[in-house]
């Protein structure tokens, strides 16, 4: 009696605890309606529907869904990109828990790509995890795996302790459901000690609640109990009604398979207790299931039936196929071994038509996935057929720019040698001129010589001449000295004009065509003048006096209309 005393005495504590951290939960959220209605700036009441729509996200996901919606819809207006990422990847999440697998896709991927575009690796890692979370729901573990492990490198990768142990904790998940348990406790227990790590209460109650799954299926009751009692006390601690009751369910679970059947009721009415305070009728339905299963058990069948037809008429009343198919079994079980066979086969017939039904349903529901999947396989195979196409267009524009400054390079490179040539060849007509210059520099020298020679035998001809008796003599030298000289005169010009022509072949054209009434000495004093002759030079190779030369030279201006005293003739000549 004292200790049904004690089990009583702790359930009301254990109540009124809970009451208490309700009372604070509703005060939180009371709190945040009030900032929302006070809120002025966009900013800050989109802020507000997002803590309102986490706030809901466990216990009440439709009202979660209404601030996410809201909050979404204001970012869009107000034009905050940040926020409006937010709001996605919230809506993704809850679309996700209701079973809106498509719609959750959208979001999820409308996310990835936003935040892909604004460099938020933390949010792009958190769009990747909700993708992966959409694959595993839908039993694509491969996609979803490989999501998960694309968002564990990049939270790794920014240092985000708490995005590592939530990608920690959902590879865990896949290899739980494919009944891979030592994997799964691995990557469990690594997302546990980040969680502890980071003092991150949540994250710990999760990662243990998850452990006592994997060692349930163990059949390794001692543990399960061990790390349920833990999430108990953390989710109290939080306010999180809604884990603790289910901690409380799967404790009561784990002690009737143990037989310690007063502990299992304790934990039961624990339970109870927090899913009457939530009102929540899917959850009270389950339980009555439950707890209907535990009297059935302990052989107190009248509560067995109590329980399971309170269960029955729920599931029917609200839909609820799958509890109102269990209720019926716990009755046909009940009434089966109250030795009352008319109720018996009619919970029986009643449970076989719904088995039919809830295989029907169940056939169609995983019909609805396989068709989600193809679409999503589809537009996967879409995006990334478009994404090839767009790939081989950037290359081939690569490919055009590179060959594009291939030939731009060979071309500069062609200009530069076809330049380096042209100042090679012009260096190379420099030199060639230079020196051709200087030869018929050398050449008119020589004539000077031999003209100066010329000159000396023509004076001693004269001198002989002079000093001859007989006329006929005398004649016969001077026209001996008559076409020495001539003779030599002529030569001299010829050679001299043919070695000019060489060096400079089209100085006379275009002297001629632009002064045509030039002399043929006037040509021959440009020449001269051409090759920087000085004014004793050209008078040592023509004979003429200073005085004439200048006289020459002072008409020569004058013909080729250079009026000016300070223009240099030698420097005019050059430019022809």
């Amino acid at each position: 009696m004292n200790n049904n005393l004690l089990k009583y005495f702790l359930i009301i504590v254990s109540s009124l605890l809970l009451h208490f951290l309700n009372a604070q939960n509703f005060q939180r959220i009371d709190s945040l309606e009030i900032s929302m209605k006070l809120a002025e700036k966009s900013e800050d009441k989109i802020k507000i529907l997002l803590e309102l729509s986490n706030e809901f996200k466990n216990n009440d996901p439709d009202r979660a869904l209404g601030f996410a919606k809201d909050a979404f819809s204001l970012s869009e207006e107000s034009g905050n990109i940040e926020y409006k990422l937010g709001a996605m990847l919230d809506l993704a999440e809850i679309y996700c828990s209701l079973s809106d697998f498509k719609v959750a896709m959208e979001y999820a991927n409308k996310s990835m790509d936003l935040a892909s575009k604004l460099d938020k690796q933390g949010k792009l890692a958190q769009s990747l995890q909700l993708i992966g979370l959409v694959y595993s729901d839908l039993g694509d573990f491969d996609e979803s795996s490989d999501f998960y492990f694309q968002s564990l490198k990049i939270y790794e990768q920014i240092n985000d302790k708490a995005g590592t142990g939530k990608a920690l904790s959902r590879i865990a998940s896949v290899y739980f459901d494919q009944k891979n348990y030592d994997k799964a406790l691995e990557y469990y227990f690594r997302a546990l000690n980040i969680a502890k790590e980071t003092n991150n209460l949540e994250g710990i109650a999760a990662g243990l609640n998850d452990i006592a799954a994997v060692y349930g299926n163990m059949k390794k009751y001692d543990k399960v109990v061990t790390y349920l009692e833990e999430a108990v006390r953390i989710n109290e601690e939080l306010g999180n009604l809604r884990a603790v009751a289910i901690n409380y369910t799967n404790l009561g679970v784990i002690n009737q398979r143990l037989y310690n059947y007063d502990e299992a009721l304790t934990y039961y009415q624990k339970a109870d207790t927090i899913f009457q305070q939530l009102n929540h009728i899917v959850l009270i339905a389950n339980y009555q299931v439950v707890i209907a299963a535990y009297y059935n058990e302990i052989n107190n069948l009248n509560l067995s039936i109590e329980y399971a037809k309170q269960a029955y008429t729920t599931g029917q009343e609200h839909g609820l196929k799958k509890v109102a198919y269990d209720a019926a079994g716990v009755l046909y079980s009940s009434y089966l071994l109250k030795k009352d066979s008319l109720n018996a086969n009619k919970y029986l017939i009643l449970q076989y038509q719904m088995k039919d039904s809830l295989e029907i349903e169940k056939g169609a529901t995983q019909l609805s996935k396989l068709e989600i999947r193809y679409e999503f396989e589809k537009e996967k195979q879409l995006k990334k057929i478009k994404q090839q196409r767009k790939d081989f267009i950037l290359i081939i524009i690569i490919i055009s720019l590179i060959l594009g400054l291939g030939i731009i390079i060979l071309i500069f490179a062609r200009q530069k040698i076809k330049a380096k040539n042209t100042e090679l060849e012009k260096l190379h007509l420099e030199k060639e001129l230079e020196f051709k210059n200087k030869e018929l520099a050398l050449k008119v020298m020589s004539l000077l010589k031999k003209n100066e020679m010329i000159s000396e035998i023509s004076k001693k001809l004269i001198d002989v001449k002079n000093e001859a008796v007989k006329d006929e003599t005398k004649e016969a030298i001077r026209r001996i000295h008559t076409d020495l000289k001539k003779s030599t005169e002529d030569e001299i010009w010829e050679e001299f004009e043919l070695r000019f022509q060489q060096v400079h072949r089209d100085f006379y054209d275009k002297l001629m065509n632009q002064f045509p009434d030039l002399s043929p000495n006037e040509q021959r004093l440009c020449a001269f003048l051409r090759l920087n002759m000085s004014s004793k030079e050209i008078s040592e190779l023509t004979g003429q006096s200073p005085n004439a030369l200048e006289t020459a030279r002072y008409r020569l201006r004058k013909k080729l209309g250079i009026s000016n005293s300070q223009a240099n003739l030698i420097t005019f000549l050059s430019t022809i």
